[in-house]
């Protein structure tokens, strides 16, 4: 007798959507299909519902009158508000990486600065998104603040479009390195208050950053094709 695969549950599904949602595999205004992704993840149709209306209420997924469901799409002024509520928690994370730091890590940290570096010197744009992503979850893990990592995880979700339309830009990667470098530097150096400072000049770069870009009004469709270009809310 053949034994059947066990459906996943809600908690799963959830999740599954969630790290789609922040690996920019489903992108700011894709529709969400029930049908599609009780197929793609082998769960029931109710299951799929109820993790919808779990991430509506995370703010990463909105339901459209007659439409159905999409990832939803964040304007300015809320990313700019998630940005300064992301740098007081990063702050409280880079700090306690600081005072905790082994050598084990402050040796992977001096790594990642290094390849972060060539990277930005060498123009490879998605080399040093993936860096960047790497010494985030390093000095996050060293941190041991599990509620922190969580609230960081969701606020990283929600700003998907904003994170990688600035990223994306050109030159922006030789602009960040040095905020990357110093912050790693403080925390390599047992520096609590310097990597605060780091994170937070780091931040207030990003948000002026965000700012100028919202300006340019470059069109959402050339970014994410799979979103409608009705959808560009700036």
């Amino acid at each position: 007798m053949t034994t059947q695969p066990k459906a996943l549950s809600q908690a799963a599904v959830v999740d599954a959507i969630r790290g789609g949602i922040l690996a920019n595999d489903l992108v700011p205004g894709q529709r969400l299909v029930e049908a599609e992704l009780c197929k793609l993840l082998g769960a029931s149709r109710g299951t799929v519902r109820s993790a919808l209306m779990d991430l509506v209420h995370e703010g990463l997924v909105e339901r459209i009158a007659n439409r159905g469901a999409r990832v939803r799409v964040v304007g300015l002024e809320e990313a700019l508000q998630i940005a300064e509520v992301r740098k007081v928690v990063e702050s409280l994370c880079v700090a306690r990486a600081a005072e905790r730091i082994t050598p084990v890590d402050i040796e992977r940290l001096r790594a990642l600065a290094k390849k972060l570096k060539d990277r930005a010197d060498h123009g490879d744009i998605s080399g040093f998104a993936e860096t960047t992503h790497q010494i985030f979850a390093c000095y996050v893990r060293v941190a041991d603040q599990p509620v922190a990592e969580e609230v960081l995880e969701r606020l990283r979700a929600r700003n998907t479009r904003h994170r990688f339309r600035l990223t994306y830009r050109a030159g922006r990667a030789k602009v960040a390195a040095p905020y990357w470098l110093d912050l790693v530097d403080a925390i390599c150096r047992h520096d609590p208050e310097g990597a605060r400072r780091a994170i937070e000049r780091h931040a207030e770069n990003v948000q002026e950053a965000m700012k100028a870009l919202a300006q340019e009004r470059t069109p959402f469709a050339a970014i994410y094709p799979q979103a409608d270009a009705s959808d560009d809310a700036e």
